[in-house]
């Protein structure tokens, strides 16, 4: 068993090994210089990778499109902040600045997507996804499947590439240390969360002073306060926006769900089971605290917290192989009325700009990057399995079957089951909701502004209410 030091010093090793590789290897360049792409065949944004790998990985697959098809590439690796700045700047402007013609982020599905494409300004790719529609599944079809206002129709905005579902995480080894397993965590609600608490509590008695027990992101910043209160909402069975498209957050009975949500939620905070720093943690703020040892246990909606420590086993890398095992992925809980938690997926994707030079280039790219043998080369080369495959195909690959691998395999369980359709995919009202940062902020309306949770869930609420007139009003 580890001792408080021990775990210390591999905790602050994994660290340096698993994340110094996160600093972006490209630097940004400034992309009002017209030169490059008036050489060049096709535009293409990407977002900078959380791990090296990833970088590498679309690099090489640019370049073999290039060779494959004779064009040539302009491939930016920009930093996702100044990739939505820009992108939203190139299309307000375009007669000022460079557009580009294919685009990847992560955030593309819950955030600029269904906003875009309501605003016709995304080219419509049914005709390549007709041509590989049998590769996917119909779910994951639906989740690109975006309503264009100006046409009144929806069509297929956007060319699914991969799947992040949503994990939860715990350190495996501090469990033992308090003599609990992962098959000592309840699956009853309110069972659960004390689980964490009284391990905390254990943790502290056993020597383990600075650890907390709950890893849930509270800040506005961080896209993980969504994501997590998203889930207190599902559990609850609050509804934001019903089936057909409709905000039914303000009924009287989504309303008071949404109160209690906030006070649970809030409520780990302020009794101190979350660091105190979680109100200032920004997209990969838990992961590196889940990873030097700062919490027990957390919520992350891709698997880029374990990948970080799996690295070649060799006698420089043998803390990280152990840590890759010592972390553990947790069933998740039942609702709070016992009934079956549907996780939620988020479908990563790649866009096609209507305002870039070069649509039948951007075509034939999208066309050659799904390719089964091509897209799989991706998934495992280049995003190391942060992201599972969106065509059931792809799952034969043994690198996906690896029975020895404890997260991929327990991904894989995750993924086949059903899943909720994005509220942004209903309406793209709810993907400004989360670019405005409306649920951290309500979060934060508690913990700083001193708002009770009923004062914090009416703000939203007509916050709310006032963006989705906006759209509504939007010829």
């Amino acid at each position: 068993m580890l001792t408080r030091r021990d775990f210390t010093r591999l905790s602050l090793f994994g660290l340096g090994m698993g994340l110094s590789n996160c600093t972006p290897q490209s630097q940004f360049t400034s992309l009002d210089t017209p030169a490059p792409i008036d050489q060049t065949d096709l535009m293409i944004w990407w977002e900078q990778g959380f791990l090296p790998e990833e970088n590498a990985g679309v690099s090489q697959l640019v370049r073999r499109w290039e060779e494959a098809s004779g064009l040539r590439a302009n491939l930016k690796l920009m930093q996702i902040n100044i990739l939505e700045q820009e992108l939203l700047k190139a299309i307000a402007e375009p007669e000022k600045h460079q557009v580009p013609d294919v685009v990847f982020a992560i955030s593309l599905d819950a955030n600029l997507a269904p906003r875009l494409a309501w605003a016709n300004q995304l080219t419509d790719v049914s005709d390549v996804l007709e041509k590989n529609k049998a590769s996917y599944t119909p779910d994951t079809l639906l989740q690109v499947t975006y309503r264009n206002k100006t046409l009144n129709e929806r069509h297929y905005y956007a060319i699914p590439i991969g799947n992040a579902g949503e994990y939860i995480h715990c350190w495996s080894n501090l469990l033992e240390s308090i003599n609990q397993t992962t098959q000592d965590i309840p699956q009853e609600w309110d069972a659960f969360w004390q689980f964490w608490q009284q391990s905390q509590q254990q943790l502290h008695a056993q020597g383990y002073p600075k650890i907390y027990g709950v890893g849930l992101c509270m800040s506005a910043s961080g896209v993980d306060t969504f994501t997590s209160l998203r889930w207190f909402l599902d559990a609850h069975n609050a509804t934001v926006v019903s089936n057909d498209g409709e905000l039914v957050l303000p009924q009287p009975d989504n309303r008071q769900k949404f109160i209690d949500v906030l006070q649970e939620y809030t409520g780990f905070y302020q009794q101190g089971f979350v660091p105190p720093d979680a109100t200032d943690w920004t997209a990969s703020g838990n992961n590196f605290r889940f990873l030097d040892g700062g919490i027990l246990m957390t919520h992350n909606p891709t698997l880029s917290i374990p990948l970080t420590q799996r690295l070649e086993r060799n006698q420089y890398n043998q803390d990280a192989f152990d840590r890759y095992r010592q972390i553990a992925m947790v069933n998740w809980p039942q609702k709070r009325d016992g009934t079956p938690m549907q996780p939620r997926k988020g479908i990563k994707q790649v866009i096609v700009l209507t305002a870039g030079k070069h649509p039948e280039a951007a075509k034939d790219f999208v066309n050659y990057l799904i390719q089964p043998t091509h897209l799989n080369q991706l998934l495992k080369e280049g995003f190391k399995g942060r992201f599972l495959p969106v065509m059931p195909q792809l799952l034969s690959d043994p690198y996906w079957r690896n029975a020895e691998d404890p997260h991929l395999s327990a991904a894989l369980k995750i993924q086949t089951q059903p899943s909720p359709l994005p509220y942004e995919v209903l309406h793209p009202a709810y993907s400004q909701i989360l670019g405005q940062k409306v649920w951290g902020k309500t979060v934060l309306k508690v913990l700083q502004d001193n708002a009770s949770p009923e004062q914090a869930v009416d703000w939203a609420i007509a916050r709310i209410q006032d963006i989705w007139m906006e759209w509504e009003a939007r010829a």
